[in-house]
């Protein structure tokens, strides 16, 4: 029996997609919660009602999705265009509704920026995101990176932190074969659909994308390094990662994530709203929230905010694989 349906909502970025001239693609990859298309040189995020926005994404009720969850597999070909998705195979067709689309770049202009909230909010997530960080990904180096404090030795560990301390150091200088090198050891680094080095990334060219104008001394946007940081990725790792880094590096970011970017601006005094905002990203995926969550703070670095830990230099103990000789 055919199928036809309307989205609950979609991105804006996809709108496009949707309007040209149809043409061939594939199912890429099938979840219970989410499919992924590919067409040419998009790709597009089917997703369940149960899950945040994101930038290339349409929602469906979640039960429509757990039936193509069992329909679907990948390779399967489809063709969208001529307002429509179609899958063939299953007499499947999506259309978007007549809705205004949903935008996925934080309205950054709208909200007061202040370095010194900032900077109490960064130590707050800081400390948040090292308490509760599992211990695959790039997360627990928040404990170094941001506290100075010892972190958990582990191969993947070793190989990105020093990566990481020469990203933030180039973006600070703008020296954009810096932020080459760093980008170009940290992509892919990883497993998944979205490595832990993508997804640290991903968090951090949001930061220089969106809020370089509003916290940088001198006011100039960074918008160039980050799209040093998506270009540099994209022939070097997933589909899937490569088109969230052109997503974030043109400020159009997942829901949970931009909500969390726009609670950085929130007074001191409704820090528990900051906290549940950042929640909201650690739950994102296996460790992919808490790792998004370490590029954001280590953009705010880059962007001149430091903690006030790191301001006192108040430090004791030792740090394992956090020496100082790694510290920025």
């Amino acid at each position: 029996m055919a199928v036809a349906l309307v989205a609950l909502d979609y991105s804006r970025p996809i709108q496009p997609v949707f309007e040209q001239a149809s043409r061939t693609g594939t199912v890429h990859s099938v979840f219970r919660k989410a499919l992924n298309i590919v067409a040419g040189d998009t790709m597009l995020a089917v997703l369940s009602s149960e899950l945040s926005r994101m930038p290339n994404s349409a929602r469906l009720p979640a039960i429509v999705m757990h039936r193509l969850y069992t329909s679907l597999h990948p390779g399967m070909q489809v063709s969208i265009g001529d307002g429509k998705l179609l899958i063939p195979a299953i007499d499947f067709t999506l259309r978007l509704p007549q809705e205004p689309a949903w935008e996925p770049r934080p309205d950054v202009a709208a909200h007061h920026w202040h370095r010194v909230s900032i900077a109490r909010h960064s130590r707050l997530l800081a400390q948040h995101l090292a308490q509760k960080a599992r211990q695959d990904g790039l997360a627990p180096l928040a404990a170094p990176l941001l506290l100075r404090r010892p972190a958990r030795e582990t191969p993947l560990a070793q190989r990105a932190l020093p990566l990481l301390q020469l990203l933030v150091r180039a973006c600070r200088l703008e020296d954009s074969a810096g932020v080459e090198e760093a980008a170009r050891g940290l992509v892919g680094l990883g497993p998944g659909l979205t490595p832990s080095g993508d997804d640290t990334l991903a968090g951090f060219v949001s930061v220089m994308a969106l809020l370089s104008a509003q916290l940088c001394a001198d006011a100039l946007p960074r918008e160039h390094l980050a799209s040093i940081i998506a270009s540099t990725a994209q022939p070097r790792t997933t589909r899937l990662s490569a088109t969230l880094l052109a997503h974030a590096a043109r400020g159009e970011l997942a829901e949970h994530v931009g909500t969390l970017l726009t609670a950085l601006a929130l007074p001191v005094e409704e820090s528990q709203m900051l906290l549940h905002a950042a929640d909201r990203v650690l739950a994102y995926g296996a460790y992919s929230g808490g790792d998004t969550l370490l590029g954001m703070l280590l953009g705010l670095q880059a962007l001149g905010i430091e903690n006030t830990l790191h301001e006192s230099g108040e430090y004791h103990g030792h740090t394992g694989v956090a020496q100082a000789k790694y510290l920025l």
